[in-house]
This record gives structure tokens, sequence and C-alpha cells, in this order.
């Protein structure tokens, strides 16, 4: 050996001097004679890394001991992404290294400027820096949002002027002053710098580059049914009627806006489990749960209305084509950061009653919930934007043509709106699905059930119960008094609670009580001792009791009468007295969603009621019959002793007719 080799010199990394490491060449994509070349030189730096000798090297492969050092060297060096270049610095041709100008030699050509620039900036590494700055919008350089390449070069032009470069100097010399080379180089930056550069394409585009294709989004897909499920809201691009009565008894034709409709999707088979419908302007925490909840119940068809309108035989809801998955429950369900999503009711729902785990996605990032955002998209694709009513995506969409004229024209009703979206739903689990690779999400939830043996986690049987889907907690306490004989009550949300139990437990007053509240009626609640034991349901009082109504109504009615806006009486219902407001004011443009949203409510029928809380209710319906006996037969005394009193008065002051 006649000198030492290059790989044996002090400073190198393991990495540089071990070819085993080097990322590789596909040796078949470089054409002839080029890689009969490369092919020679990498057996000859093969050998030098084996100590074969230089002259026995360029024997064998032709590359002279000069050449063989210069390629090992090349190979030796790091890439801008400081990764090692390895076999790539074998490739004919290839350039490895950044071209910098070099100004001692007696063989440049003065009238090419290649690499002056990047000499320039060298020279004057202030100047690099601002002109990164603008174009990157660093450090405030600039209060313009996303400055342009010209404008750049103004700015840099200006700076070389405050740097003392004269006309004859570079780049003021140039015929355009250095702006092709600026363009270059900031275009260069760009692709150097992608997260920061994208931002200068909107935040749209920012957004994706800074979260898609990143943490679980990478992940390999869920295999286990049920152990993943994305929830989001979609608004309905569409207008629908509806019937209402007006005060004066008249039916009338009223148009809903454009309203929610929320769905819970299995990542795993992509098979929608449930979905529910919100009138409200904005969705709520109890239509959250109103969707968790029928994900989990088992599903029933609807009675269809709507000629032609059929189910498929080969689509439907997990939990209506196979028993076992009736009260399946998933482990993990991704929202994002809607203000809904947080609510007491649902973290604690979702905690103690399906036992799930809450991924709160980024805020404004609906590609992070892909699949379920992929859905909805194939709902507007084939269900809503085919319909003469449909709004499309927005005022120029070519769909769009007097959605409200045709909703009332045709009678689109709410009611063929839940039957659409029922037949849609059930039919999209029977098509084949390109992302499970050409088979239908039923399908594929039954192989993995039958071949692989993956099921999912089953609701407890003590928990399967449709009230406690909506159920939320609040603490209230006894009131009432022995010195005036006020029996014990609860006040919640304006109104007292009672019963026959509770005003026979005085010892209670001043005692707070744990209340169940069904969101979705509210006129019982089952009260629990401080200790945890249940004490009972108790009633609300008055007028309350005759229709359901939710937790939001009562709220609503309560604000209106605190603003002197509504008013009522202890003979009047206020649920009607509400939508008899409603349908009177005209300020309130979403004025018909909410009196189908209060219909709705007060059409609630829960299944399995406890036969204490029905047994309340029908005292209190009892108690206020007899009420109205009373006030009757106290009406009917008040006219006789008028017509007495209006007799004697007659007869007292009766002139004789002559």
């Amino acid at each position: 050996m006649s000198r030492s080799r290059i790989y044996e010199q002090s400073g190198l990394e393991q990495e540089q001097i071990n070819p085993v490491h080097w990322p590789s060449v596909d040796e078949s994509s470089i054409k002839e004679p080029m890689r009969t070349n490369y092919i020679q030189r990498k057996k000859a730096v093969n050998m030098y890394f084996s100590r074969d000798r230089l002259e026995e090297i360029q024997e064998v492969t032709g590359v002279s001991p000069r050449n063989l050092r210069r390629l090992v060297q090349r190979c030796m060096q790091y890439d801008r992404d400081g990764v090692v270049i390895g076999f790539r610095g074998l490739i004919p041709q290839k350039n490895v290294k950044v071209y910098q100008l070099d100004v001692f030699n007696k063989n440049q050509n003065n009238d090419r400027k290649t690499g002056e620039f990047n000499r320039f900036l060298d020279i004057h590494p202030d100047i690099r820096e601002l002109i990164e700055d603008l174009f990157l919008g660093r450090k405030n350089r600039s209060l313009e949002p996303v400055m342009k390449v010209k404008h750049v070069h103004k700015r840099f032009i200006e700076e070389c002027r405050s740097k003392g470069v004269t006309y004859s100097d570079y780049p003021l010399n140039t015929e355009w002053m250095g702006y092709k080379a600026v363009q270059r180089y900031l275009k260069q930056l760009a692709l150097q710098n992608f997260r920061k550069s994208v931002a200068r394409h909107g935040n749209d585009a920012m957004q994706k580059a800074r979260h898609v294709g990143e943490e679980t989004q990478n992940h390999i897909s869920k295999l286990f049914p049920f152990q993943e499920v994305q929830f989001d809201a979609h608004r309905i691009d569409g207008f629908f009627a509806i019937d209402l009565t007006t005060p004066d008894g008249d039916l009338v034709t009223k148009l809903l806006e454009r309203f929610w409709i929320l769905t819970i999707i299995d990542v795993a088979s992509r098979n929608i489990l449930g979905y529910s419908i919100s009138l409200s302007k904005e969705y709520s925490a109890s239509d959250v749960m109103h969707c968790v909840r029928n994900s989990v119940m088992p599903h029933k068809q609807l009675e269809l209305t709507i000629p032609g309108l059929s189910y498929q035989s080969v689509g439907g809801f997990p939990s209506e084509k196979f028993p076992k998955l009736t009260w399946a429950v998933w482990d993990v369900i991704c929202l994002d950061n809607a203000k809904s999503h947080y609510a007491k009711m649902v973290k604690d729902r979702l905690d103690n009653l399906i036992g799930c785990s809450m991924n709160l996605g980024p805020v404004a990032l609906p590609m992070r919930r892909g699949i379920i955002e992929r859905f909805f998209k194939t709902l507007e694709e084939n269900g809503f934007h085919r319909l003469p009513n449909t709004t499309g995506n927005g005022p120029n969409d070519p769909r769009r043509n007097n959605p409200e004229q045709k909703a009332l024209r045709l009678n689109i009703t709410y009611d063929h709106l839940k039957q659409l979206i029922d037949v849609l739903i059930s039919n999209y689990n029977g098509t084949p699905h390109g992302g499970i690779y050409h088979q239908t999400p039923l399908e594929l939830l039954e192989k993995r059930m039958k071949t692989t043996g993956l099921m999912p986690r089953r609701l407890e049987e003590a928990k399967r119960s449709e009230l406690l889907f909506m159920q939320t907690t609040q603490k209230r306490t006894v009131r009432g008094s022995l010195k005036s004989g006020k029996k014990p009550y609860i006040q919640f949300e304006g109104a007292e609670y009672r019963s026959e139990r509770l005003a026979n437990s005085a010892y209670l007053l001043n005692t707070e009580l744990v209340l169940h509240v069904n969101v979705d009626d509210i006129r019982t609640l089952k009260a629990f001792l401080p200790d945890g034991s249940e004490f009972g349901y108790l009633t609300v009082a008055g007028r309350w009791s005759l229709t359901a109504h939710s937790l939001q109504t009562r709220k609503a009615i309560n604000s209106l009468v605190q603003r002197k806006l509504l008013h009522y009486t202890t003979w009047d219902d206020p649920i009607f007295v509400y939508t008899d407001y409603l349908m009177r004011t005209k300020k309130s443009r979403n004025m018909t969603n909410k009196i189908t949203q209060v219909h709705e409510v007060s059409k609630y029928e829960p299944s399995n009621l406890p036969k204490e809380q029905t047994k309340g209710l029908e005292e209190a319906h009892r108690q206020n019959e007899l009420l109205d006996n009373v006030r009757e037969e106290q009406l009917k005394k008040e006219k006789l002793n008028e017509m007495d009193i209006y007799d004697q008065l007659l007869k007292q002051f009766k002139t004789k007719s002559f």
C-alpha cells in the first residue's frame, strides 16, 4: 500500500466511510454509455474500500488513481439535506456541488454573470437576510402581507444604493439590475422553505402543509370495528317547507332555514353508525348526544311516503343488519374544537356512559377528519345537490335556481328530508367504497367480525336506557318553610318541582339534592340524596307539565319573560304561548325552525319510561284537569251571579208600562 486511504483521515463519520450505508442508485434508469461508466466507477470505489492496490483497480476498471481519489471524496460529501452523497456522486455529469464563482480564474468570461449574485450576497449578508425576510414575511420587515418579487427587488436595489454600490458595480451594471437573479434566488428559497413559503398562497395551503400527512394520519389503518369513530356536522344545502298553524287557527306553509346533519362514522369499516338533525342555528350539546344515542341504540327504518324512494336490500345500519352490534360502542371518538363538544354533558356522557376517549382535533382543519368530510361530500353529490330545492355550493352554483320557491311549490317538507337522509345513509352503507378496496362498508364489517373475530365492545345491560344519553347532573337546595307552611320543593329553571314524598320530608329543608336532568324533557327530574341514594322523581308544578319541552326551550321562554316580551298566567300552557309568540313575531329569521323544534320535542315519547315517572306526570295531568274543572265551575258561578244581579236590577228599576 503506497499511500494512506482517504477514509482513514480523522474527523469522518461512520456513514461517510462505509459504502454499505450510502444511498443507492437505480442503474437501469441511466442510459448507455454513462451506465457502463457508472458501473466501472462503482466497482473501482468498492475495490478502493476493500483495500485493493490502486494499480490493480486501474487495470480492472480503467479508473486512474487520481480520478479514483476524486470520486471517493465526491461520494463522501454531504448534500444540501445533510445526507451522504454516496454512490450518487458516481453518476456521470451529475452536479453535487453548488457553483461558486472563482474570480481568480484567468479563463473567466467577463460577459457571463454566473455566480455573481451569490458572491454579492456572500459579501453583503445583511442584504441576503433582508430579501429572505421580505419574501418569507419574517421579523416584521414589511407591513405588506405577501410581498411580490418585483417589490422585493425594489427594496433590494434601494439597499444596494444605501451600501454604496454604484452603477458600474454588479448588480446595478446589468440590464435588469439583477431582477432575474433575485427571481431565481427567491424561487430556490421557496423550495427550501416549503412550510413558510406556502403561507404566501393562502391560509388553506398553509394549514394543509402544516397538518396533513403527519401524526396519526400516517399510521396504519384501523382494523378493529368501532375502534375509532369520527364525528362532525354539516349544513344541509337546501330549503324545506313545513305547515304551521297560526294563532287564528289557519294553516300556513313556511320555509325552514338551513340546518345541520350530525353523523358518526366508523373509521375501520366506513359504516355510518347513526345521525341526527339539528334545526338550530348552531348545533348544541344535546344535538351531539342525540347523534351518539342514535348511533348506539338499535336503528329502525322509517315509513316512507315519497313515491319511488326505497331502501336497498344490501344497505342498512350496522345495528339493524347485525343483532350482535346492537348497543355496540367505540373506544375513541374524533371531534373538532366546536364549543358544543366541550359541554359538560358531552364530556360526562362520553366518559361515564360510552366509556370512550375524546380526540379533540385542531381548529378549522377538516382534513384531520378526512373520512367523515368525504362522506359529507358524497352525501351532497348523491343526494341534496340533486334536489330542485338545493342551494348548491354557494350563490354562484348553477344548480341553485330559486330553491325557496321550488320547496314551496313542490311541497318538499321536513318529513321528506328525514326520509331522504335515512335512505341515503342506509344505502351508503351498502355501496362499494373505493377507500376499502371497493367493498361495501357492511361487507367489510361482516368480514372483520366473522373471519378475524373482531367484535366491538357493547354497552352494559344496566346502561341500556334511552334516557341516560340525554342526562346531565345539577344540584339544587330544597326550599320551603315550617313557619309559613310552605311544603318542601325544588326550584329549577324558573319552575317549582314537587312530589308527595318530598312534601312529607321536611327534614330535607335546606339540603342540597343531586338532580339527574333529561334535557329532552324536563317535566320530571330524578333526585338523589347527598349520600347518593335515590330519592325519587319530582314533577314540575303548574302548566309546565302539560307539554313535553326541552331545557333549551325552557331557557328561551324564561329569557323572553325576563325581557318582558312574553307573558303567561298560571292558567296558560307556556309552550303554546311561546309558539304563538314566535308565530306573531316577524323579527326572528329562524322562527320556523324554532317552532318545528318545539313541536318535535313535544312529540317526544321515550321507550321504557319508569313507572314512577309516568305516575308523576299522570298525577300532574289529573291535578291540572281538576283545576280546569274548578276554574270552569267558578266561571259558571260568576256568570250565574252576574245574571242574578242583572235580574234583580231589572226588577228594581223596571218602569211600568201603560
